[in-house]
């Protein structure tokens, strides 16, 4: 198959930086193969022919930490301090099936693919098993909808227990049964300091290294949990894992929020990439991560939403938008955040923070073909003196018209080609009448 995007105002690097120009991308089956000046080649060479006039044409993002199967906790535990949060979204979150989990999974791509997002890093607690086949819950809704996501099992308890031994034969089938498909990949997710013991880390670092999974972890998410791990085991909970040798897998750790001058050092020296969740952690109250600390010690960073149950969306554009305003107003600094760190964020941070740096996050030859084209003829882009900048300050998302994974146009003026999103709406309003929440009418 190939297909040209043809006339796109087109969003490339230019060494370090970032530039706007007039081109044409050719995509061969699921690689970017030519990236042109216009008229270079002719339309009936092509399968596939996409007019981009009036569009930018740029990679899509990476969403580098969420759970997407939460989609039907958006405005259910509001207002809610950190820990009892988590409390009221267990209680149902327990009552959840696999076959839950694939529709409201689904519900949640469904606003990732709206908004530009092409790939995402998720952690599910629930089981990955789907209760009517052998496809995954969620890694079923990935394949289904034509996304790309790395996928975690949430990972708790001591290494030796039924219960995470259980999880871990989970995830392992899971993976096991999608090997070969390039577009459904795995990540080992154990949940976070409080709840994964020493001994469960050890264990994840020896499977991640035996069998070359990355791993994703939540680490110093709260207050609460900086006072624990300290008066438990005296140190930070960055040293915490430190300490069990996670850190020699490539790890995508979330949050952040409470890193110290010292944890910092940890993460650079190790290589740990950081998703930052700015909305989410503003909404629990847990504050602000020190990014400004974070980009000058060289931390790779990337941009997550975390799920719908801390943050009620799943658009990745809101998130540039805080994480291009919030440091500013929390260090008193216009430039410690720049439009240009954002976007590098939510796109070349991303695909370093899973190895596919060159692959995804960028638009040239030889990347993977996940793009999205975005309608500058949007208010909101007008004029456009410089559209890095209106990525981060102007956009919302609603201006995605197009969206192409592994070189498969999944979404077309704002029409999703893959699954029946009406169906997805039924199941989940259903799932959270059955599950006792409030459905408005």
């Amino acid at each position: 198959m190939r297909t040209l995007i043809k006339n796109g105002e087109v969003l490339v690097m230019e060494g370090e930086d970032f530039a706007v120009v007039l081109r044409d991308v050719v995509v061969e089956d699921k690689y970017i193969c030519e990236v042109l000046k216009p008229g270079e080649v002719r339309d009936e060479e092509f399968d596939k022919v996409i007019d981009a006039t009036d569009k930018l044409v740029m990679p899509g993002l990476i969403n580098a930490h969420t759970h997407a199967y939460m989609s039907i906790f958006r405005n259910y535990a509001d207002d809610l301090e950190f820990f009892d949060w988590l409390h009221k979204v267990e209680k149902v979150e327990d009552e959840m099936t696999e076959e839950d989990c694939y529709w409201a999974s689904l519900l949640s791509i469904i606003e990732m693919m709206k908004t530009g997002t092409t790939c995402f890093v998720d952690m599910c607690m629930r089981s990955g098993r789907a209760v009517a086949g052998p496809e995954g819950a969620v890694s079923g809704a990935v394949n289904d909808s034509g996304m790309r996501a790395y996928i975690g099992r949430g990972l708790v308890e001591e290494a030796e227990t039924p219960g995470a031994q259980r999880r871990l034969n989970e995830f392992l089938a899971d993976m096991e049964s999608y090997a070969g498909n390039d577009r459904v990949k795995f990540i080992l997710a154990p949940h976070a300091p409080y709840s994964a013991p020493m001994s469960l880390l050890k264990l994840v670092r020896g499977v991640g290294l035996e069998r070359g999974i990355p791993a994703t972890i939540h680490i110093a998410e709260s207050d609460a949990e900086v006072e624990g791990i300290r008066r438990d085991f005296g140190m930070s909970p960055v040293e915490y894992v430190a300490e069990t040798g996670l850190f020699d897998l490539p790890v995508v750790a979330a949050h952040l929020v409470k890193a110290t001058d010292s944890d910092i050092e940890i993460l650079r020296e190790k290589g740990v990439s950081v998703a930052i969740n700015p909305r989410s952690n503003m909404k629990l109250g847990n504050g602000f991560a020190p990014v400004d600390k974070m980009l000058a010690a060289g931390v790779n960073l990337c941009l997550g939403t975390d799920g719908d149950g801390s943050n009620n969306t799943q658009n990745l554009f809101q998130e540039m938008n805080f994480a291009s305003l919030v440091y500013k107003g929390n260090t008193g600094r216009a430039k410690c955040v720049d439009a240009e760190d954002v976007v590098r964020f939510a796109t070349i941070g991303g695909a370093k923070a899973l190895g596919m740096e060159g692959l995804l996050g960028v638009v040239a030859k030889g990347a993977l073909a996940d793009l999205i084209l975005i309608d500058l003829t949007e208010p909101e882009f007008v004029p456009r003196n410089n559209l890095v900048s209106a990525l981060c300050y102007s956009a919302n998302g609603s201006e995605v018209t197009t969206m192409m994974v592994n070189g498969e146009v999944v979404m077309e003026d704002r029409k999703i080609l893959t699954f029946d999103e009406e169906e997805v709406y039924e199941r989940c309003n259903a799932m959270a009448k059955r599950l006792g929440m409030e459905v408005g009418l």
